[in-house]
């Protein structure tokens, strides 16, 4: 009955750890994982925005114009096979300023990819979304990967990010849920974390201009990751000692 009870208890904090996304929890992930990116520890009033899974011909339009009217810059982690196929899309990403991130070749695990076969859509990627110098982005598929694959994405000069104010839109909560999570986690140097590129991004899309709003009123102004990373004087890349499997 004990273990029952310690089960249940641990089921229902890792439920409010999950959907709560306390700040200090933090903290733990950075020690277990000390070569993914969560957040960067800056005084400045910067925070990134960060885009998944597209492009999409109908919704990542939809973002550039809410962040064209806020006057904000992100970062959208792009899918190698979606960006051949809208190379349109990629080009007014970046003709509108913002960054773009390697988020793989496909939309789906890379778990039981070879190294080869790893790194050769990692490679993919790169070519299709047209990553310029500087800063290099890499955000798994599902924000997972073996040790061994971000070894091989930091070999080739990716710095391997995830966030701290992610609402799960995938899993379609509701608006005030979305605006909630990220509005209590919008501190200098957070990383948010919304998609583009799901079935229904139009919950997100809805949330964003109060999200950018919420944030200007405190200060806060809304730029790329490679920005951010630059602001605190971090170069994407750099060695900060072993890699660790990502949560």
């Amino acid at each position: 009955m004990a273990v029952l009870l310690t089960a249940i208890a641990l089921f229902g904090v890792g439920l409010v750890v999950f959907w709560v996304e306390p700040l200090g929890v933090l903290s733990v992930l950075e020690r277990l994982t000390p070569n993914v990116t969560y957040r960067v520890r800056t005084d400045r009033p910067l925070v990134a925005l960060s885009f998944d899974d597209g492009p999409h011909p109908t919704f990542t339009p939809q973002v550039l114009e809410i962040l064209q009217r806020h006057d904000a810059k992100t970062t959208f982690f792009l899918i190698g096979e979606r960006a051949l196929r809208h190379p349109d899309m990629v080009s007014r990403i970046k003709a509108a300023g913002h960054e773009v991130g390697n988020h793989y070749f496909m939309n789906g695990p890379a778990l039981h990819h070879s190294d080869a076969d790893f790194v050769g859509y990692l490679e993919q990627t790169e070519r299709a979304i047209g990553i310029a110098a500087g800063a290099k982005l890499f955000r798994p598929p599902g924000g997972v990967a073996w040790p061994g694959q971000l070894r091989l994405a930091r070999a080739r000069g990716y710095e391997c990010v995830l966030g701290c104010a992610y609402p799960h839109d995938p899993m379609h909560p509701p608006v005030w849920y979305i605006r909630w999570l990220i509005g209590k986690n919008l501190v200098p140097g957070a990383i948010v974390i919304l998609h583009d590129g799901i079935r229904d991004p139009s919950r997100s899309i809805q949330a964003l201009p109060q999200i950018l709003t919420a944030g200007s009123k405190r200060g806060l102004r809304f730029v790329s990751i490679g920005a951010l990373l630059r602001g605190a004087g971090r170069q994407a890349g750099a060695s900060y000692g072993k890699t660790e499997v990502m949560p």
